[in-house]
């Protein structure tokens, strides 16, 4: 199972996330955002976390940036994949093939067909992209997870985690607001107890990676 922890802000938060088993970190680059950052704290954060025993794969967060902007980043900062979350066209993930995954917004947005081999799912929440705390309708996601490699958003917590993994059954779960002290700032309890109620959860059941 892989865990993500979004909406990484600062170098402690990223450690903490990486000791206490996260394999994916967040970093958010739509200025609208409140866990936004700059690309010199980006790259002081994977400074930082590039240098550990078990580095995570960095994803960077992209709201309707053209393909130019998308890789220019991903080389200036050293990120492992692009997370598109707007309303980009298909032909921009097409373009940027295994360097980015789409994000959908469950109740707004299509899924394509063919499905991408891994994608995120997320609620819709009017006039935001993500992050705003709202749960995913898990049965809609759970179709959808049964077909490709998903990463399941949306109002994830350490005390709902468990119950989302029974439905939904995800290749990897993403969160953000779910273990937040408040916006962009970590909760070092609510991560341990999200990485915890998550690995325990898994042991009900097997992921099936060749989806």
């Amino acid at each position: 199972m892989k865990i993500k922890i979004c909406g990484i802000t600062n170098i402690e938060d990223a450690q903490l996330a990486v000791a206490l088993g996260a394999t994916h970190i967040g970093l958010n680059f739509y200025p609208k955002s409140p866990r936004y950052i700059t690309k010199q704290k980006a790259l002081d954060i994977t400074g930082s976390i590039r240098q550990l025993a078990t580095p995570p794969i960095i994803v960077g967060i992209f709201v309707n940036k053209s393909e130019k902007s998308i890789r220019t980043t991903i080389k200036d900062i050293g990120l492992d994949l692009a997370q598109l979350h707007g309303d980009e066209p298909h032909t921009l993930i097409k373009n940027l093939g295994k360097l980015a995954y789409k994000a959908y917004r469950l109740g707004k947005d299509n899924i394509p067909s063919p499905i991408p081999k891994l994608c995120l799912v997320d609620a819709y929440v009017k006039g935001k992209y993500g992050g705003g705390g709202t749960t995913t309708d898990w049965e809609k996601a759970a179709l959808i997870a049964k077909k490709t490699h998903v990463f399941l958003a949306g109002g994830l917590t350490p005390e709902n985690i468990s119950e989302a993994i029974k439905h939904v059954q995800p290749w990897g779960v993403d969160v953000a607001s779910g273990v937040e002290s408040e916006p962009g700032i970590k909760d070092p309890n609510k991560i341990q107890r999200f990485v915890e109620n998550t690995i325990n959860s898994i042991q009900h059941y097997t992921v099936n990676d060749n989806v």
